[in-house]
């Protein structure tokens, strides 16, 4: 399930007709009963007005990525909601394909013994058995591109990983994600908000990632973008300490921080069990996760079998170049960077990220107290 959210976030955001309409009655029929959530208005506008390059988040910078880029340029580092829950689908789907190549390569073997000797055709046995492998085969070919692919894609034959690049020179987020999920992203820093790093720090942050967002407001694209980035936090702190590291590396450079070690592309077996001891907290929950070790195993398996099966695709040049001299700024995503028919669609649900914003309280009239008439004791 590792692009879930990006890709339902993604499809809310270019929603057909249809699904809109099963949405908004799911939506409503989930509403019953519950009070409406709106926002003082007040408190979004100070939000919208947050410089985060001034906020200073920690007094303690600090991050471990995992970071697949550190230097004078950019720093690049991993993003994604549910990094620690691949591997599931990919074991699935393997399982789902290497049935379906059996049915398929059974197939292929009863073709190859008819056309030695002609005469099968006349032994019943196998004419049904035959004619049962096609039936069985053409029907799980039919049934995983038209109920299982969507799924199976977001672990497999896809990108190997969500990388978000920090450049520090043209002060500007680059964002890579899968076709499905939008594509590529090229949106400012000096617009971006932190949802989790702000304020006071309560235990509801553990086991959170770190969220970088970017408002209509400030952008002009007609939705609101999120996206989760580096491993998911351990104790309280580490969210604002994420957040402080990127914030003096993008303001003062690497030199204000400590260089962080980098992590590789390429998709070594041990690292891909490391996500699913990511915010364990205290010991019990790492010796839980010990003692469900055949699970942790199997899973870390299709973790690594979903790395090998999928690819990490460069940059475009623009953006390799992004911050050399003599070199273009990449151009800021727009609504026109999208097809005709995408553009519609996402005008057409623009109102679905509005704000609900709650009416301001009426004045209340001031009650006026008379004075005690002399004759009443």
């Amino acid at each position: 399930m590792m692009y879930f959210i990006e890709w339902e976030s993604w499809e809310y955001a270019i929603a057909s007709v249809e699904r809109r309409k099963e949405d908004d009655e799911l939506e409503k029929k989930s509403s019953i009963g519950k009070k409406e959530y709106r926002i003082d208005p007040e408190k979004y506008q100070q939000e919208l007005a947050q410089d985060h390059t001034q906020y200073q988040f920690s007094a303690t910078p600090y991050s471990e990525g995992p970071f697949y880029a550190f230097n004078e340029r950019y720093l690049e580092v991993r993003g994604g909601f549910l990094e620690e829950r691949r591997g599931l689908i990919t074991l699935i789907s393997l399982l789902y394909i290497s049935g379906t190549i059996c049915s398929v390569l059974a197939v292929y073997l009863l073709l190859t013994d008819l056309l030695d000797n002609i005469d099968l055709i006349m032994d019943g046995g196998f004419v049904f058995a035959f004619i049962g492998f096609i039936g069985m085969s053409s029907g799980l070919v039919y049934y995983f591109f038209k109920k299982i692919w969507k799924f199976t894609r977001l672990e497999l034959f896809t990108l190997r990983h969500i990388r978000v690049r920090f450049n520090r020179i043209t002060r500007q987020v680059y964002i890579q994600r899968p076709s499905y999920c939008g594509g590529l992203l090229v949106l400012e820093w000096q617009q971006m908000q932190w949802l989790a790093a702000y304020g006071k720090q309560d235990t509801n942050t553990i086991g959170l990632r770190n969220i970088i967002s970017w408002f209509p407001e400030h952008t002009g694209l007609p939705y609101f973008y999120f996206q989760a980035i580096g491993k998911r936090s351990e104790k309280l702190g580490d969210l604002p300490n994420e957040a402080e590291f990127i914030r003096r590396y993008m303001e003062y450079g690497p030199d204000s921080v400590v260089e962080p070690k980098v992590s590789s592309l390429f998709p070594w077996p041990l690292p891909c069990f490391y996500p699913m001891f990511e915010a364990t907290g205290k010991n019990w929950g790492k010796w839980m996760t010990i003692l469900a070790f055949p699970a942790v195993a199997s899973i870390g398996v299709g973790y690594w079998l979903s790395q090998l099966l999928c690819w990490q695709p460069r940059w475009p040049q623009d953006i390799e170049d992004a911050g050399l001299a003599d070199k273009p700024r990449p151009k800021t995503t727009t609504l026109d960077d999208y097809s005709p028919e995408i553009q519609e669609r996402l005008l057409a649900n623009a109102d679905r990220w509005e704000i609900k914003l709650a009416d301001k309280p009426k004045a209340r009239k001031k009650r006026v107290v008379k004075d005690k008439p002399d004759n009443i004791d």
